[in-house]
């Protein structure tokens, strides 16, 4: 990992407190001394793998209206002022946005910033921390602190590359944490997010498309073929990667023994273009091209890719609900084979085929 930068700065606000209080570092972390910097790599990769397993994760830029962070941004990528000062000044901003509202928060703030092969990238986190007991050398006990991981709160990470590019339309991944989502809205808003990509809509309308392709595959291939897509999609969502057509066509060949899996990725593309085209009128992915458009408005026409939602995923091959006193959940291929049926003007669920297990406590019973 090439981490450049770590800084973590205290924040404190009580319910009944008006403002909140704000504890900076004084210096930035040494990360060239080796005694120290393995603990910040450590931690910052951690950080990294809870972001990107997360399924709340939202995808945007910077609000054109709400200019603050983006200034100060700016400013520290053009060298007028230290990551420390930018960390400071961005952890202030939103100290003050905390000021006479009725939101708590206690923890940390940790800034970091790395360098890959192909982008610099910011990461800031919001860390809770846990109380313990230690021993001492001398066999004493004594209090402890750590930082809680498992309940880590909000996530955002600015790929700063596409960000001074200005060519992307979801430079910044937001991240949702446990809890607090008031608090974590204040600070999207006072960061200056704004949504830019529908993650759900957008899942949705695709596995639409999958639902028509499954139709031209064998009744007995068509399901298999929508259980290896959201396998693959979901595998892909748990990486932090988007999931790309022409792989998963290739996915798709190899795992799916049809021969119309080989044209999955066209088929996609060209439902999605019909549907497009269905909307609003709009210059075709050809007519981009031949007007001399960049490559990224012809793929962003052309859609040849996905950034999965986790939740519309697991729905698309299973069903599922409960409340106080019934829990169901059961696999799609079900409704094919007619062992679930459904009767929409009654609202009823029928089951033909119950699980042995199920038959048995209810035969004793």
């Amino acid at each position: 990992m090439g981490l450049r930068h770590f800084v973590t700065h205290k924040i404190s606000k009580e319910l009944q407190e008006p403002a909140a209080t704000l504890l900076c570092s004084e210096q930035e972390t040494d990360l060239d001394n080796d005694a120290v910097a393995h603990f910040y790599a450590q931690t910052a990769a951690q950080l990294k793998g809870i972001l990107t397993q997360r399924s709340g994760k939202r995808y945007g830029v910077f609000h054109p209206e709400i200019t603050y962070a983006r200034a100060q941004i700016q400013d520290w990528l053009g060298e007028r002022q230290s990551f420390i000062a930018l960390t400071r000044r961005l952890s202030k901003h939103f100290a003050n946005a905390l000021d006479n509202t009725e939101l708590a928060v206690d923890g940390y703030l940790a800034f970091f910033m790395e360098q890959l092969a192909d982008s610099d990238r910011l990461y800031i986190f919001h860390l809770r921390r846990k109380s313990s007991v230690m021993i001492n050398t001398d066999m004493t006990l004594t209090e402890t602190h750590y930082l809680d991981f498992s309940n880590t709160g909000f996530g955002l990470l600015l790929n700063l590359t596409d960000f001074i590019a200005d060519d992307d339309s979801r430079y910044v991944t937001f991240s949702f944490g446990r809890g607090d989502k008031p608090l974590q809205n204040l600070f999207a808003e006072s960061f200056g997010f704004t949504d830019t990509l529908n993650t759900a809509a957008e899942t949705e309308a695709f596995l639409d498309i999958v639902e028509e392709f499954s139709h031209t595959l064998p009744p007995e291939q068509g399901f298999e073929c929508k259980t290896k897509v959201v396998d693959y999609c979901m595998e892909q969502d748990l990486r932090g990667e988007p999931v790309k057509f022409d792989e998963l066509a290739d996915y798709l060949a190899a795992e799916v023994k049809a021969e119309p899996a080989r044209a999955f990725a066209h088929y996609v593309v060209e439902k999605q273009k019909e549907r497009l085209s269905q909307q609003q009128p709009r210059l075709t992915p050809e007519q981009l091209a031949a007007s001399g458009a960049s490559m990224q408005d012809v793929a962003e026409a052309i859609k040849t890719e996905l950034i999965p939602d986790r939740k519309k995923l697991r729905g698309f091959v299973r069903f599922s609900g409960k409340n106080k006193e019934l829990s169901l959940s059961f696999s799609a291929s079900l409704l094919e084979k007619n062992e679930v049926v459904f009767d929409k003007a009654t609202n009823e669920l029928r089951l033909t085929k119950l699980p042995e297990s199920l038959l048995k406590q209810l035969k004793e019973g």
